[in-house]
């Protein structure tokens, strides 16, 4: 599936993890676009009503995941919003919303959207299962989730500390070692995938997965 990125002058960093320009610095942005295209790919051919993007940085997202739904909002615990709204006006974008707020507590009302999506988003969240919980609340009935999230590797360490000049478990904590157990027990998986394929559960990259809200949530 083709994946459409801003140009990179239309973004700003918005946080200390906020790495968007990732994106276009080989080789990382291999591993950066891989993560959107994977999403893209979950979420197949189907126009959605209403996509919440749980977690959207500098809004990099926001220009694909606007082709793909009738009404889209996007949250951050940041404010600086300023040159978002500048990269939709550019794109002619006017199907979106932009609110401050962490996916661990919304204002949405309960069953408000037909998909969540959250790119690298848990292993950042302090409260990763009252995160879970809130998107289960805010899904409409047979709502779906998909996200995808960093494993604990010393691949993808390795790799990550070249960028950053500090050890992953700086920014991750232990998060990332008990995100996938929490996401199958809160959620009904539909898929699970892994990015190298063949060796992803012996030596995981990222793990992704298209999950429902459970029929009891």
């Amino acid at each position: 599936m083709q994946l459409t990125l801003p140009d990179k002058s239309l973004l700003s960093k918005t946080g200390e993890v906020d790495y968007f320009y990732w994106n276009y610095r080989f080789p990382i942005n291999i591993i950066q676009k891989y993560r959107f295209k994977r999403i893209l790919k979950l979420m197949g051919d189907k126009k959605y009503d209403s996509i919440l993007e749980a977690g959207t940085g500098s809004g990099i997202f926001i220009p694909e995941l606007s082709k793909h739904c009738n009404k889209l909002q996007a949250c951050d615990i940041h404010s600086n919003f300023a040159h978002i709204h500048e990269m939709c006006n550019h794109y002619g974008i006017k199907n979106y919303n932009l609110s401050t707020q962490s996916i661990e507590q919304t204002n949405f009302p309960d069953k408000s959207f037909d998909l969540v999506v959250a790119v690298s988003v848990l292993e950042f969240v302090p409260d990763q299962q009252k995160a879970m919980t809130e998107i289960n609340r805010i899904l409409k009935d047979g709502g779906e989730f998909i996200t995808i999230c960093p494993m604990e590797s010393k691949i993808l360490d390795w790799f990550l500390s070249l960028y950053t000049s500090k050890a992953p478990k700086e920014e991750f904590g232990n998060a990332r070692q008990k995100v996938t157990d929490l996401l199958e027990k809160n959620f009904t998986v539909v898929k699970r995938g892994y990015m190298l394929p063949l060796i992803g559960k012996l030596f995981p990259v990222y793990t992704h997965y298209k999950l429902k809200k459970p029929p009891t949530a």
